[in-house]
């Protein structure tokens, strides 16, 4: 009896993990399909939430969509709210924008701020965001990189907040 009563948070835990889960993986499957507008649907309430995963993700809709929906400028507003608060993918994603100038203006010490910030999220030397971090700071000058290099020694993750929680 006893192990059954340790294991109830446990086993509530389990069930509740499928209901979590779902829209991501619908999200996802409608993303890989190219089906954008479902995506959109789909992640747009789970970022808003403060979800970093739905954030980055919906980052990708909007970078990658066709048309309309295509949006440097939000898919940056999206990657940007996921990097703060440490998603190293969208830290990638982010730092790529900026050494393009690509829905926020070029600027190759944010640049090298956010491609070092994913880098540290990498086993090795050999990552992509390494990779493209150091063809960043070879453009750079002397006087930027050090300033980059202040912000990534510096930097620490934000807390997401809603629109609706007080401001302290």
């Amino acid at each position: 009896m006893r192990s059954l009563i340790r294991l109830g948070p446990v086993l509530a835990f389990a069930l509740a993990m499928p209901a979590f889960a779902g829209p991501l993986e619908d999200a996802n499957a409608a993303y890989q399909r190219g089906n954008y507008a479902a995506a959109e649907k789909i992640l747009l309430p789970l970022a808003e939430a403060g979800d970093t995963y739905a954030q980055y993700r919906l980052g990708l809709v909007y970078a990658e969509a066709s048309g309309e929906m295509r949006s440097p400028e939000e898919a940056a507003k999206w990657f940007e709210s996921a990097a703060l608060q440490g998603q190293p993918h969208a830290q990638y994603k982010l730092g790529i924008l900026y050494v393009n100038g690509n829905g926020v203006p070029r600027d190759f010490v944010q640049a090298y701020l956010w491609l070092s910030l994913s880098a540290r999220h990498v086993a090795g030397t050999g990552s992509e965001a390494a990779r493209q971090r150091d063809l960043v700071a070879a453009r750079m000058t002397s006087t930027q990189l050090a300033d980059a290099k202040k912000l990534v020694r510096n930097w620490r993750p934000t807390r997401f907040e809603t629109e609706a929680a007080p401001r302290r």
